[in-house]
C-alpha cells in the first residue's frame, strides 16, 4: 500500500502536470453491489452525483493528508482518494478500445518480451484501468487499480478537517519534535511499537514498508513495548523516521510492489532497504552478524534483526 513518500509523489505530480486544467467528463466502471448506498464512485448512484458535480470543473491543487490524496476544484466539494493496495494515478494521452473494452495510453501497451515501451504508460502493469479523468488539455488523469480497493469520494471543504479529525499529526514537518512523538506513541503505551507507528490515529503516513526501516535503523525490535522504550530512543525513533520518509520522497518512492508515479514510472526506494522484504539476508548494519527475520506482528509482517534490534518488554 502506498505510503507518505509515494501519496505525496503522487500529489507533487498532480501539481505540477495537472493543476489548472479543466475536467471534461469522468468515466468509470468500478460498480459493486457491495457499495450501494455508500459514499464512493463505487456505487453508481454516488458516481452520478460525483461526475455531474465534477464536470466543467478547473484543478486548482492538490495536497496530502496522511495517505490521502486531496484534489481540490472550484467547487465546493473536494476529491479524496485513497489508493489501497494496488491503486496508482496516471497522466497522459489515452484512447477507448472498443474491441478489448479498456483505456490504453498513446501507442498501445507494450506485450510481450520483444515489446519496447516508448513511454512509461505502455507497461502492462499500468492497464487496469478504472477511471478517467478527461482534461481539457486532450489528455487524461486515469485511475490503475488492479485489485479495485481504491477509495474515491466527495468531502464537502467545509467539513473536510472534521472528516479528517481522527487522522494523527504529520511526523515531517520540523516543528514536530521528539516529545510530540512520545506523546503520541503513548497514547497505545501498552502496544507494540510497529503496530503504534502504523496506526494512522497515532501518526500519519507510515505504514508496513517504512515502520520496518525505521526500527531497523533505530535498533529497536517491532515488538517492543512503547512504555519499556528508553527516553533517548524516541529522538532516534523520530530522526530516522524523517530521515527514511525523506530520502524516499527524494528517489521517488517504493516500487517494490505496485507504486508507478503519475508518469508511471517506478520509484527507487526498494533499492535502499535494509530490512523491509529483506528475510533470510544476513544484517547490513556494520559489525552486526545477524539475520533479518520475519514474524506475524498485530495482523502484519514484521522484518527486523533480533541481533541488533533490541526488546524492550
Amino acid at each position: 500500500m502506498p505510503e507518505l513518500p509515494e501519496v505525496q509523489t503522487v500529489v507533487d505530480g498532480i501539481n505540477k502536470k495537472v493543476k489548472g486544467k479543466k475536467i471534461l467528463d469522468i468515466w468509470t466502471d468500478y460498480e459493486s453491489p457491495y457499495f450501494c448506498g455508500k459514499e464512493n464512485i463505487k456505487d453508481p448512484k454516488y458516481f452520478s452525483f460525483f461526475k455531474k458535480s465534477f464536470a466543467g470543473k478547473k484543478i486548482l491543487k492538490a495536497q496530502r493528508r496522511a495517505k490521502n490524496i486531496l484534489i481540490f476544484t472550484d467547487s465546493d466539494f473536494v476529491v479524496l482518494i485513497h489508493l489501497k493496495m494496488t491503486g496508482h494515478l496516471l497522466y497522459g494521452k489515452y484512447f477507448w478500445n472498443k474491441k478489448e473494452k479498456i483505456w490504453e495510453p498513446d501507442g498501445g501497451f507494450a506485450e510481450g518480451k520483444s515489446a519496447k515501451e516508448k513511454s512509461p504508460l505502455q507497461n502492462t502493469f499500468n492497464r487496469f484501468i478504472h477511471l478517467i479523468f478527461k482534461l481539457d488539455d486532450e489528455k487524461f488523469l486515469a485511475l490503475s487499480d488492479m485489485r479495485k480497493f481504491a477509495k474515491i469520494c466527495l468531502i464537502k471543504k467545509e467539513n473536510l478537517d472534521k472528516y479528517l479529525e481522527k487522522t494523527g499529526p504529520e511526523i515531517l514537518p520540523k516543528d514536530f519534535s521528539a516529545k510530540n512523538l512520545k506523546e503520541r506513541l503513548f497514547l497505545q503505551k501498552n502496544g507494540k511499537i510497529k503496530s503504534v507507528l502504523m496506526n494512522p490515529e497515532i501518526v500519519a503516513g507510515i505504514g508496513n514498508i517504512y515502520s520496518d526501516e525505521i526500527l531497523f535503523s533505530s535498533k529497536i525490535h517491532p515488538e517492543s513495548i512503547i512504555s519499556k522504550i528508553p527516553e533517548k530512543k524516541f529522538s532516534e525513533i523520530l530522526k530516522n523516521s524523517k530521515k527514511i520518509l525523506e530520502k524516499s520522497l527524494k528517489v521517488g518512492g517504493d516500487s517494490m510492489s505496485d507504486f508507478r508515479n503519475i508518469e508511471g514510472k517506478r520509484g527507487d526506494f526498494q533499492n535502499f532497504h535494509k530490512a523491509y522484504k529483506k528475510e533470510g539476508e544476513k544484517c547490513s548494519l556494520k559489525n552486526c552478524s545477524g539475520i533479518i527475520e520475519k514474524k506475524l506482528i498485530g495482523g502484519r509482517v514484521g522484518r527486523f534483526c533480533k541481533k541488533h534490534q533490541i526488546l524492550y518488554k
